[in-house]
């Protein structure tokens, strides 16, 4: 019997080559057409591990494809191309069951089952596990040698060098003379109380490549002082390789990689006076500069965002720079401005020039204005209409789900009466034992009667008092509108003003960001001064609405 086929395949990193996806959907055809199937679709992953499961577009495309009801098999070659992880392997194979679609792999050329695929992803599981544990001994042993074991620092790069087998031995490196005199200076200017902004803009007015060839960023250079990040941060330039600083792990709700400092005891520290380019003076310097900021930004009352407990607000992280793509980030006093123009920073897509999008934004200005054309985006794009209907056919589905008085009070009465029958049989089996009467049966049986008789007066009256399904549903319908989802809207908008503390505020913040994606600030037409205007994105909307340029107050 014909079979309509969804075919997945994937390969888990990008040393891996585009063939592998090519091998796979071959076989997979050919396996197909040996069964007399049909092939439906296909869908594939690219460079993206095992041990991701949501983030992986390829595989919740299947899902959702598999949800039309009209698909038999899902295919694969092996079940590690599905996952490596056994919740998300054992979770994709029940969803399949729900769709009554078998997942089959041309390896095994049989429907996988249950114990299939707990036993084979447990397995890819523990090899993962087996693989990072032997990789990072081999990398602390590696340290201990001496060796480099991840990319190298700014001022360093490979040295080549072969054993007596004319094989290279890895993880030997040298410094860099031109780079080692930039970091030498980088260290100079911020002990004299250069800021890291300034020496990054004046870097890159030099034209001196950064990092990986990229453009220097203040964040390269400060870095973090706990972390051991950053240029004035990096050990490795006064001799002192540190190891195992922070270990990895990834959160199985987002899926990604969270960082969480190691005790000192596990960090594992090799002195190699060869990789020093640093002398201690300049860097005893700059550590004592360090800690007269942090002091000051710690202690300092004049301005909060220097405070450890920054608010969250309500479009930190989604406005962006039209002309660059860069972020809008708060600066000076409580006002936005690009975050690339103001540190100078050569954008590639401007072929290396600055922004020059100098407009800055009040913050509570821009805030207010996203906030008043909510509304009015919402009602263009009939979101009120729809979650009305949604809440509408929720509520109706529950109403009818839910027992009505009357069906209560039935069956409380079926309850009582079995009780009651259960206590009569005791009854006359003891008797028919010559068993002697208990009189705490027949009190129970008699304080069951009586509720017998309470309910079946209250199942009488309720017949003649309780509404009609038909009169709920019309007050449901009278109560749940388009006008009752904008009152709910604006005072949700309401809360989400400066007109209430932050505590209360905060989750309606929240909410509020998810109904949008992006602010996009650009200047208006003429470059006028004072003036500015912005496209708002919508989240899972296509649609973008506009303000016309409009006056700030800067």
């Amino acid at each position: 019997m014909s079979k309509n086929v969804l075919f997945y395949a994937r390969y888990s990193t990008e040393r891996q080559n585009e063939v592998s996806i090519e091998t796979q959907i071959d076989l997979g055809r050919e396996f197909i057409e040996d069964k007399g199937w049909t092939l439906i679709d296909v869908f594939t992953d690219h460079a993206v591990s095992g041990t991701s499961y949501t983030t992986r577009p390829g595989i919740q495309d299947l899902l959702v494809r598999a949800g039309k009801r009209d698909i038999d098999v899902v295919l694969c070659v092996t079940v590690d191309r599905v996952s490596r992880d056994s919740e998300h392997g054992n979770g994709f194979l029940k969803r399949l069951r729900f769709q009554d679609i078998e997942l089959w792999t041309v390896h095994g050329g049989t429907a996988v089952t249950d114990i299939e695929m707990s036993l084979r992803v447990t397995l890819s599981q523990e090899l993962i596990e087996q693989i990072r544990y032997r990789t990072r001994e081999g990398m602390k042993t590696a340290v201990r040698k001496g060796k480099a074991t991840t990319c190298l620092a700014y001022g360093y790069k490979v040295r080549q060098e072969y054993d007596g087998n004319g094989d290279r031995i890895p993880g030997l490196r040298d410094i860099v003379p031109d780079h080692a005199d930039t970091v030498r200076w980088i260290f100079q200017q911020y002990a004299e109380g250069v800021s890291p902004r300034d020496i990054a803009r004046a870097l890159n007015k030099q034209r001196i490549p950064g990092p990986r060839g990229k453009a220097w960023r203040d964040t390269a250079i400060r870095g973090h002082v706990t972390r051991g990040t950053g240029i004035l941060n990096n050990e490795t330039y006064i001799g002192r390789v540190v190891w195992n600083r922070r270990q990895y792990r990834k959160n199985p709700d987002t899926e990604r990689r969270v960082a969480r400092p190691n005790t000192d005891d596990k960090w594992v520290v090799n002195e190699d006076a060869k990789l020093r380019i640093v002398d201690d003076a300049l860097w005893a310097r700059v550590k004592a500069r360090q800690a007269e900021v942090g002091d000051l930004f710690t202690h300092t009352k004049t301005n909060a965002l220097n405070a450890t407990h920054r608010p969250s607000y309500l479009l930190s992280g989604i406005l962006e720079c039209a002309e660059c793509g860069g972020p809008y980030a708060i600066s000076g006093k409580d006002r936005y401005s690009c975050t690339n123009h103001k540190k100078q920073i050569p954008i590639d897509d401007l072929d290396g020039a600055c922004c020059q999008n100098q407009k800055t934004i009040l913050r509570s200005d821009l805030e207010s204005r996203v906030i008043a054309c909510l509304p009015a985006a919402f009602l263009q794009l009939g979101i009120f209409d729809k979650v009305s209907a949604d809440v509408l056919q929720r509520q109706q589905a529950k109403l009818k789900s839910t027992p009505s008085q009357s069906q209560q009070l039935t069956a409380e009465l079926a309850k009582i009466e079995q009780q009651q029958a259960s206590i009569i049989q005791q009854i006359s089996d003891r008797a028919a034992e010559a068993r002697p009467r208990l009189t705490a049966l027949d009190d129970l049986l008699d304080r069951l009667e009586l509720q017998r008789e309470t309910f079946s007066a209250e199942l009488a009256n309720t017949a003649h008092v309780e509404p009609d399904m038909s009169e709920r549903l019309a007050e449901l319908r009278r109560q749940i509108n388009p006008e009752a989802a904008q009152k709910i809207m604006a005072l949700l908008l309401y809360f989400v003003r400066d007109d209430v503390d932050t505590t209360t505020k905060q989750p309606f913040v929240d909410m509020t960001r998810k109904f949008i994606q992006k602010v996009v600030i650009t200047k208006t037409p003429g470059h006028r001064r004072r003036s500015f205007a912005f496209t708002a994105v919508l989240h899972r909307s296509s649609p973008q609405w506009k303000l016309r340029p409009s006056w700030s107050n800067a």
